[in-house]
């Protein structure tokens, strides 16, 4: 089947069969318990979420500490107390229905089973290119301790593991795919970039639409090479090239950036126009952006490989405007031909990390989380005195454990004019005073939320491996983060059949 053409194909493997199912169940789930996801936490007093809850669920939660309720959403312990039969089962069911997000397992691992035939057929490839790769690069060999030290310069320390584990993935399906080239969109200051093109000897197309961040980027670039050339004086790497456009999805703006792309590897890199093959990446593709490279990729001949993480999933077109066919969900035709719904307040859910999460209910470091007790009942105040709509945007407050609900509204409410601040009187009383001393029951709302949230990611991540299935595209999904440093920690992947190109 050629890539470029519209042709849907249900894949009937047994992997496609189950993530079908799997869909079909997680909605399933939704159905009972997504309510929790649809609200704002800001509304928990106005709607009286806490009410909303199953009897069960209320009388076994109302008084757990957040370290006990912590270590039993990390699955790590038993609770010390008896648990609801139906919330133990949603626990059970979660864990069976969602993408594995351990990076360190070898068996978390999602691909069609045609993707996995093609990699075995792919073996000899592979190390053949790898082999060639490691020649390109002995000199640079010769000084990797010192080498690799140089490219975590103006990177923070979950960026390192992003880049240094994402280089790893992208330049091994280059290799795979017998690709020397790579399309990096959303390269940003092209920190991903630079490894590719310095440590694995691939050509790259960095693609960002912020002309300030590739500015910044080729600054980076010329800072690098000097230094490297401290240790490895004859290091030449081919110049990275660095293009400011944005990507839209009409069809005619997708004919042009291909162009660019193709412009770009023959003219700059002079690469042979009959041996022109590249993969397309992208590092936290925001929102459609995701979507658009899905489209782009599964429609461009010259692409053979693909490897993107998304984020930002509230971001994301989920009707068609103005008949606008591109958005980022749903983009499979199972899901399409299927009426489930995902809100907004699902999708922002789904980018937080339950592991964090977790991890400050079980050392007791939740003091932040009590902002979101501040901001329901601070929201109730505004509602209730008519000085502000309801979800008004109000300034982000870090709470710390010796903040005051006074000094968090004062704060929080400083960018407005004083006729819509609230009063100091409306901010106290007893029945201040007894709506913030449900602080705890809040927490473990918002938590209940965070539980839910790795079947939505899960969802839009299934959908996006279905679009590629559906076009014979050899989907892969697998967790390649720390998912602690980084929440958006999967992967997809696709590398296209040799009868494909």
């Amino acid at each position: 089947m050629s890539p470029t053409t519209d042709l849907i194909i249900e894949c009937t493997c047994n992997i496609c069969k189950s993530v079908r199912l799997k869909i079909d169940l997680i909605f399933h789930v939704l159905n009972i318990y997504g309510w929790m996801l649809d609200f704002y936490v800001v509304d928990f007093y106005r709607e009286k979420l806490w009410n909303k809850l199953p009897e069960s669920w209320k009388l076994a939660l109302q008084d757990i500490p957040p370290d006990e309720f912590g270590v039993w959403l990390s699955r790590e312990l038993p609770c010390k107390r008896v648990l609801p039969l139906s919330l133990l089962a949603l626990r059970q069911v979660i864990d069976i229905l969602q993408l594995k997000r351990d990076y360190k397992s070898v068996n978390n691992i999602l691909q069609c089973e045609k993707a996995r035939k093609m990699q075995t057929e792919c073996k000899k490839l592979t190390s053949l290119c790898l082999l060639e790769n490691s020649q390109q690069l002995e000199n640079v060999d010769s000084a990797s301790k010192k080498f690799i030290n140089l490219f975590k310069k103006h990177v923070k320390k979950k960026k390192i593991h992003e880049i240094e584990e994402m280089a790893q993935i992208c330049a091994h399906y280059a290799y795979k795919s017998n690709c020397r080239c790579i399309v990096d969109i959303g390269a940003g200051v092209g920190h991903l970039a630079r490894i590719l093109n310095c440590q694995h000897g691939l050509h790259v197309a960095c693609i960002e639409q912020d002309e300030l961040l590739s500015k910044k980027a080729r600054l980076y670039d010329e800072e690098l090479l000097m230094t490297i050339r401290k240790h490895v004086p004859n290091f030449s790497p081919v110049k990275l090239e660095h293009v400011s456009v944005r990507l839209e999805t009409s069809n005619h703006a997708k004919e042009k950036v291909k162009q660019l792309f193709h412009d770009v590897f023959t003219n700059i890199y002079n690469v042979d126009t009959e041996c022109l093959n590249y993969g397309i990446i992208g590092l936290h593709s925001c929102g459609d952006l995701a979507s658009i490279l899905l489209n782009l990729y599964s429609s461009t001949k010259e692409a053979k490989f693909m490897c993107i993480v998304g984020c930002c999933y509230m971001k994301m077109t989920l009707e068609c405007n103005n008949g606008n066919k591109q958005k980022g969900y749903p983009l499979s035709s199972y899901l399409l031909s299927r009426n489930h719904k995902i809100s907004y307040n699902a999708l922002e859910v789904a980018c937080h990390a339950i592991e964090k999460h977790c991890d400050k209910l079980k050392t007791n470091n939740y003091a932040d989380l009590i902002v979101h007790a501040y901001r329901a009942v601070l929201e109730n105040i505004l509602t209730e005195r008519n000085l502000l709509p309801s979800h008004s945007q109000l300034k982000n407050v870090k709470v710390t454990g010796d903040m005051t609900f006074k000094q968090y509204c004062t704060l929080a409410t400083r960018h407005l004019r004083p006729e819509l601040q609230p009063k100091h009187t409306d901010l106290e009383g007893p029945e201040i005073e007894n709506c913030l001393s449900y602080w705890l029951h809040i927490v473990i709302f918002s938590s209940l939320r965070i539980f839910l949230a790795p079947l939505v990611e899960t969802l839009v991540l299934l959908d996006r491996f279905l679009y590629l299935s559906e076009r014979n595209l050899n989907p892969v999904i697998r967790p390649i983060f720390d998912a602690k440093l980084s929440p958006r920690n999967l992967v997809l992947i696709s590398v296209k059949n040799d009868e494909e190109v």
